[in-house]
């Protein structure tokens, strides 16, 4: 069984080894705050102890445990551990007390670079150290008494199963190993004895599993530097369009045109741009074109329309939807705070789309519009 469990931890780490290679860059995350990404969780099955001789006993013993943790980032975590478990040596049976902590690794979150909230199935890889207490044919008896102590070392894998954003189910395969005194056996020899284990529980993600990404200046920077091109083409436009212009100098994008009509749009739109995963507006002068929209729509009766869309080559449809939505009413909010009445806001959520890309960027946006 030490064999199996040895050749499953190297061929999944090889595995997710060849796997990162085909990924992008890996996306950087800001380090779980104090409060952020807490987990509980119970877990029961069975144990086998092995010693001198192997497999002490010819059934299964059981036993369960309670840990306490936290992620410190989107694939390393901290856990504490205490587990009591039944178990038979060529004595009779004895209890086992084993408290002690571990780093856990999550190997597809480092080497793709992120992590992905609706992934179903995520292998843990754990190892840690602590102390172990036999207490005999006693369930419970004071660590300081007459009671045989060690210190153990322990290596698990985790199989994690998500079944809601809080609560995950987990099968999780543990060796513990101490010293040959542990069972109250004395051996001319001292050697190890194993504990080797299979157990199944639930873990509970305190307000869930969320990590932030540091602000991407570069990234940034490039969006305005895109958007500076967009609007020196759209102003290029306006300048050779006389009837529209009329020769005045103009402080926005924003210029209108009277086109009457049902659902006809009465003015050149503009698009406000959004980095990727964001709904953050960052640029001044979207507000001012919003505000400028907002007086001409109340002057004029008009509604403001709002399409929202994400590119479709980033992200699952679901996680565009969304995104597209929140969008949206990041737009409408600013909007309301100008003095837009609400129900003169028509949203329309595209989601994924491919319209302007190459590049993606250009995908990612809210298309605002007057119309009748």
């Amino acid at each position: 069984m030490k064999k199996f469990f040895i050749t499953v931890c190297a061929v999944l780490m090889a595995s997710t080894a060849v796997f990162a290679g085909n990924q992008p860059e890996s996306n950087r995350y800001i380090a779980s705050k104090w409060g952020q990404n807490w987990f509980i969780g119970a877990r029961g099955g069975i144990n086998y102890w092995a010693g001198k001789g192997g497999v002490q006993g010819s059934t299964p013993n059981f036993g369960g445990g309670l840990y306490l943790g936290h992620w410190v980032n989107h694939y390393v975590g901290l856990r504490l551990n205490y587990d009591l478990h039944q178990n038979q040596n060529v004595d009779g049976e004895f209890f086992y007390h084993n408290l002690f902590g571990n780093v856990m690794f999550s190997p597809i979150d480092m080497f793709k670079g992120e992590y992905d909230e609706n992934r179903v199935y995520t292998p843990i890889i754990y190892a840690g150290a602590g102390g172990v207490m036999n207490s005999g044919s006693k369930l419970f008896a004071s660590p300081f008494g007459r009671v045989n102590r060690e210190m153990v070392g322990v290596a698990g894998l985790m199989n994690v199963f998500k079944l809601s954003r809080i609560v995950d189910l987990h099968i999780d395969f543990q060796i513990a190993t101490q010293r040959w005194s542990i069972d109250q056996k004395l051996y001319a020899t001292p050697i190890l004895h194993n504990e080797y284990s299979a157990q199944i529980g639930l873990t509970f993600n305190l307000g869930g599993r969320s990590y932030e990404r540091p602000y991407n200046c570069d990234e940034a920077l490039r969006q305005n530097e895109e958007l500076i091109r967009q609007l020196r083409e759209e102003n290029e436009e306006l300048r050779n369009r006389p009837a529209v212009v009329a020769q005045k100098p103009c402080d926005t994008i924003v210029k209108f045109v009277n086109v009457e009509g049902e659902d006809q749009l009465i003015s050149t739109p503009f698009s406000i741009f959004f980095t990727k995963g964001s709904y953050e507006i960052t640029s001044k002068r979207d507000l001012i074109n919003l505000g400028e929209m907002v007086k001409s729509a109340k002057a004029g009766d008009y509604r403001i329309r709002l399409r929202g869309t994400c590119d479709n080559g980033t992200g699952s449809k679901e996680i565009n939807q969304r995104l597209a939505e929140n969008r949206c009413r990041r737009v409408k909010e600013e909007l309301v705070k100008l003095g837009m009445p609400e129900n003169r806001i028509v949203v329309d959520v595209a989601g994924g789309v491919s319209e302007l890309a190459p590049p993606a960027e250009l995908d990612r946006r809210v298309f605002v519009e007057l119309i009748k």
